[in-house]
């Protein structure tokens, strides 16, 4: 049985990603969308310290804060979170 993965933006993640520049969005889509297309986009990323359910990908000087959501056969990789790597760790 083969797992699948979808990212999902948050009301959060949506303002988010409004705020940015243009070139910014795109370039975070495309690394989104090849993310989704890996077996396991997980390893691409890394593990929050001291938030066992947080994951982190970097896209240049922005980091995408994910949480994973399973039903068994799908899981969702909720986005949380993008900013700056300077200001997204701040209020987490």
């Amino acid at each position: 049985m083969k797992i699948s993965y979808q990212f999902q933006f948050s009301k959060k993640a949506e303002l988010d990603f409004a705020r940015l520049e243009r070139p910014w969005q795109i370039r975070i889509l495309k690394k989104i969308e090849f993310f989704e297309q890996s077996s396991n986009p997980l390893t691409h990323a890394k593990r929050l310290t001291g938030y066992d359910h947080y994951f982190r990908f970097r896209v240049g000087d922005y980091r995408i804060l994910v949480t994973p959501e399973s039903d068994g056969t799908l899981i969702i990789l909720v986005i949380v979170k993008i900013a700056h790597r300077r200001e997204v760790y701040l209020k987490l």
